[in-house]
């Protein structure tokens, strides 16, 4: 009996221990440039609504990045690394003194539960919902 017991509480502890074990999670991080300016960031973790996805600070207040190493490394700050970066379609003129271009980032993080994929992240979506 103190076998079966002792068994059951060794498998308890050992999937308990699986739970918690580290996963990658991806995000995808984009900003256009308008003759070097980038301005706000947007970024998609997966979620169904990517509405007002632009990053904020904890009062909800817009996040001016002047380039995406800016951004690479507000997200490095956050635990995220870099993956991959592109321009995801080739510029285009807006007038004749202005071209704009997409940047995308994809950036990856260890974690060990959905609560840590979005920690000291904040959008204006998740802002407004709180």
């Amino acid at each position: 009996m103190k076998r079966i017991i002792i068994t059951l509480v060794a498998a308890c502890i050992s999937l308990a221990a699986m739970a918690h074990e580290p996963y990658k999670v991806y995000c995808e991080v984009w900003g256009s440039t308008t003759t070097n300016i980038i301005g706000y960031i947007y970024i998609d973790f997966g979620q169904d609504d990517i509405s007002r996805n632009w990053l904020v600070d904890s009062n909800g207040k817009g996040l001016h990045f002047n380039s995406m190493i800016q951004a690479i490394n507000y997200m490095a700050e956050r635990g995220w690394e870099l993956e991959a970066a592109y321009n995801s379609h080739a510029p285009y003129y807006l007038n004749e003194n202005k071209i704009e271009t997409r940047h995308t980032l994809i950036m990856s993080k260890m974690v060990r539960s959905r609560d840590e994929i979005t920690e000291g992240i904040y959008t204006r979506n998740m802002h407004k919902n709180r």
